[in-house]
């Protein structure tokens, strides 16, 4: 797959040193190559959705406290440098054992 990622900046209006474009053209491809094996999955069941949430029936955003990283990491099964580490097809890598 072709990814001119210099051109798709270019339509976006964003400048990229060619130190940038060296780090998100392959970031690009895994991005496209994500949303291709989202294509691969059979939706010939799957209802499409008829309605959406409608701005007006959402709660007022208003700050409030969260959990500290050390809540979150505890929870969770896959930590890598401080962050959950997320697998699956989308993400192009197989669960750890």
């Amino acid at each position: 797959m072709k990814i001119d990622v210099k051109h798709i900046a270019q339509l976006s209006r964003i400048s990229l040193t060619e130190e940038e474009l060296k780090k998100f053209t392959p970031q690009m491809k895994t991005i496209l190559e994500s949303v291709d094996v989202l294509k691969e999955v059979d939706t010939t069941n799957v209802e499409p959705m008829k309605s959406h949430v409608s701005l007006k029936d959402l709660r007022e955003d208003l700050p409030q406290k969260s959990l500290s990283q050390e809540e979150v990491l505890k929870n969770a099964k896959y930590k890598e440098n401080g962050c959950v580490k997320v697998y699956g097809k989308i993400f192009g890598e197989n669960q750890e054992s």
